[in-house]
């Protein structure tokens, strides 16, 4: 890693850095769950608009996940922040004023998902990846994920309690003016001692070449398919547990609680994970925690004894909160170095094109076969596949300062 700051152990951006991430995460993704609600902008447009708007939105993100890495890679992530920042609130401000189907869709796909891009945790893994050694990144890694992992818990009751004291479009203007403020701060005033990241002299190489270089790395190939199939499986559970118990029996309110406390557990794996990953290997651990998210997948299958709710919950909760650091942390020790920001923005890009249809494949399954289990079973051979790929990379893992590669 190369020395680009003024203070070799910087900490405090990184935890402004954490809570960036952990307010966009909860304005954009958390603050979303509430405003598609009857009490909120699904009163105005319909689910399908709604939905339209997120899932498009993942998709322009997940498109912008590679220029976003290059400049990243380039001028470090100060100006990426800021500019992230500036999109949510103009995203937020027209979504917040939209009278038409087509404002929301503007703001969700031109604005806000450009905006996530920015703000989430690709460009922040880059910030680790350039500030910190590799002997520090666990614990890095292990505080900017665990407080990321707030935001659900923070902004899902924020958020709803706003919006019946306000009403949801000063809600979505507010937070849009929050997401802004706390990016501009973090950029502004917590990053200003840090210079950009200077990398030893390489060989150019333009977009086609790096992608048929990585295409040919059987180590990015098989994580990155065991990504795209842990991201289609966690959309889709994510999308539809709550309508999934609710079909069964339960009390919404008692699903929701559960969900949210699903939130909490994932606090602990997300310390735990890296200061594991860095004792043994994190393609290993990595296989561990998506084995028990397929566990906490089954229990659904039948999904109508109290047990199989809170179990699902509680090893959903667990597991999903290691999944984000081990990728990192398995992806630094493969490609750390000056085009890791673009090569994570490629795995990125390719997991969010096909892992976002995991929702839409999930709610055909449940239309056509008139219950979840179809879906459910998909979801649970998707995360085992995804383990299976995992424990193959460990076979491919090397040493530290074994040559990752030879120059084509």
């Amino acid at each position: 890693m190369a020395d680009n700051t003024t203070n070799p152990t910087p900490w405090g951006p990184i935890l402004s850095v954490s809570v960036t991430v952990m307010v966009a995460f909860g304005v954009i993704l958390y603050g979303f769950s509430v405003f598609v609600t009857e009490g909120a902008a699904g009163a105005d447009f319909s689910k399908t608009v709604l939905s339209l708007a997120y899932g498009g939105s993942v998709v322009t993100g997940g498109l912008l996940a590679i220029p976003i890495g290059q400049r990243a890679d380039r001028s470090g992530v100060r100006g990426t922040l800021a500019l992230g920042g500036i999109l949510a609130a103009i995203g937020m401000s027209i979504f917040g004023t939209a009278t038409q189907p087509w404002h929301v869709l503007v703001a969700w796909w031109l604005f806000l998902g450009p905006a996530g891009a920015m703000t989430y945790y690709e460009v922040a893994f880059v910030a680790v990846d350039q500030w910190f050694t590799p002997r520090q990144r666990p614990r890095v890694l292990g505080t900017l994920t665990l407080v990321g992992g707030l935001a659900g818990i923070i902004f899902i009751p924020a958020t709803e309690w706003l919006v019946g004291l306000w009403g949801w479009r000063p809600t979505a203007h507010m937070m849009g003016v929050l997401v802004m403020a706390t990016a501009l701060g973090t950029a502004g005033v917590a990053m200003r001692g840090l210079k950009p990241p200077v990398h030893p002299p390489h060989r150019p190489e333009s977009n086609r070449g790096l992608g048929s270089r990585l295409l040919r790395d059987r180590r990015f190939v098989i994580h990155t398919g065991a990504m795209t199939l842990t991201f289609f499986a966690a959309q889709g559970l994510i999308a539809h547990r709550v309508a999934l118990f609710d079909e069964s029996g339960f009390d919404i309110a008692t699903v929701a609680l559960w969900a949210a406390a699903a939130s909490a557990l994932s606090l602990p794996g997300r310390w735990l994970a890296p200061v594991l990953a860095a004792r043994f290997n994190a393609e290993g651990v990595q296989a561990g925690a998506t084995l028990v998210l397929a566990a906490g997948t089954i229990l659904m299958f039948d999904g109508t004894q109290t047990w199989q709710m809170i179990g699902h919950f509680t090893l959903f909760g667990v597991a999903f909160g290691a999944v984000l650091p081990l990728r990192a942390m398995t992806m630094a020790s493969w490609f750390s170095g000056p085009r890791y920001g673009v090569t994570m923005g490629s795995q990125w890009t390719i997991t969010t094109m096909v892992g976002a249809s995991g929702p839409v494949i999930v709610g055909l399954l449940r239309d056509t076969s008139l219950d979840y289990r179809t879906a459910v079973l998909t979801l649970f051979i998707a995360l085992l596949a995804s383990t299976v790929l995992l424990v193959a990379t460990t076979r491919l893992h090397l040493a530290p300062g074994t040559p990752l590669r030879k120059n084509p």
